[in-house]
């Protein structure tokens, strides 16, 4: 006899905009089908559902709509599918599926991927059955207190590591690439990389990959322009995640200067495909990812320490093949999309098992 399959429900405001589409995704068609059925619910931008998903696990439920309707509707779409439980990968703090799971007798578990807190976030962790969290420091941060820590469990963020891997290089040795994969913003900090630049020799570059904010990508060509950084600088745009391991073999290292980060999956991927990495230490996620080699930590109040490491690798070979080897082992042996997938199939297992 066959086992009766757990009904997941995966929430994501949309597939266009929210950052942790891919990882939701890699996840969603991971699951054991034999005791999982998934389905995907999003608030808009419908089309942009990938082709991958069956039309049967697609919902749609807007929240163009009062507190109240929408709770209602909720909770109705819970019924009519059955759903078992309910896993959140929404970057906000809104406790309206929360309450929704409750009145339902449904579990609700959110994935917390960021540092922002505030009143919402706690009362929307009361309201949890569970939460996952991607780095140690946001158990001490966040969930430290007798309501919260015995409902949490950490879950670092994997690659495919048969796909993310390390491959012949297509660098032009004639130059020093430093690489960047994300969001072009303010919070990403790509000035900093670039005043990093100005006192680097000549031979070093930077190529940034993501879609831009207008405001901010237009600060950072006009100090490109006035410090004379034209030809060391390129903008190549947004990419698709299939793209990201050719884009890496052009890097010589990874550099991410974010103000503030919850677990860098950039990093991740970096460090699978064997490119040493330089991160700011921004929210504790850079530092457990790195704890065992594979790169440095850096600190945003010191510029000329990121000056020093960068030099540092360029003018040491040896020293960025070893970081490359302990990165691609480091990821190897803790960070792949198969033991991410495992962890939340026990963890599903679980609440569903529980009365």
């Amino acid at each position: 006899m066959e086992p009766t399959k757990k009904r997941i429900l995966f929430t994501l405001p949309n597939f266009k905009t929210a950052g942790s589409k891919y990882v939701l995704l890699a996840i969603y068609n991971g699951l054991d089908r034999t005791y999982f059925q998934p389905y995907i619910l999003v608030e808009k931008f419908f089309e942009q559902i990938p082709d991958v998903i069956p039309k049967d696990e697609q919902l749609l439920l807007s929240r163009q709509t009062s507190r109240s309707t929408y709770i209602k509707r909720f909770r109705k779409l819970l019924k009519k599918q059955k759903i078992d439980l309910v896993h959140s990968w929404d970057y906000r703090s809104s406790s309206l599926e929360a309450i929704a799971c409750r009145l339902s007798g449904v579990k609700y578990l959110f994935t917390k991927k960021n540092n922002a807190w505030s009143k919402r976030w706690f009362a929307k962790s009361l309201l949890s059955s569970h939460i996952v969290y991607n780095n140690p420091e946001m158990l001490h941060r966040f969930f430290d207190t007798s309501f919260l820590r015995t409902k949490v469990s950490l879950i670092p963020h994997g690659v495919d590591v048969d796909f993310f891997k390390p491959a012949k290089s297509i660098k032009d040795n004639t130059y020093f690439t430093m690489g960047f994969i994300g969001v072009i913003g303010p919070n990403k900090n790509q000035m900093f990389l670039l005043k990093a630049l100005k006192e680097l020799p000549e031979h070093f570059r930077v190529w940034f990959y993501g879609q831009a904010d207008e405001d901010y990508l237009k600060l950072l060509q006009n100090f490109i322009e006035d410090h004379q950084l034209v030809d060391r600088v390129a903008f190549h745009g947004f990419i698709q995640n299939e793209e990201i391991p050719l884009v890496m073999k052009q890097f010589d290292v990874l550099v991410l200067s974010s103000k503030n980060e919850g677990l860098p999956l950039c990093i991740i991927e970096a460090l699978a495909c064997g490119v040493p990495v330089l991160s700011s230490d921004a929210g504790g996620g850079a530092k457990f990812l790195l704890q065992n080699g594979g790169g440095y930590l850096f600190d945003l109040e010191s510029p000329l320490q990121l000056v020093s490491q960068l030099k540092r690798i360029a003018e040491n070979p040896e020293e960025q093949r070893k970081l490359s080897e302990e990165g691609r082992k480091a990821v190897v042996s803790k960070f792949t999309l198969q033991q991410e997938i495992a962890s939340y199939e026990y963890l599903y297992t679980q609440l569903t098992s529980k009365a």
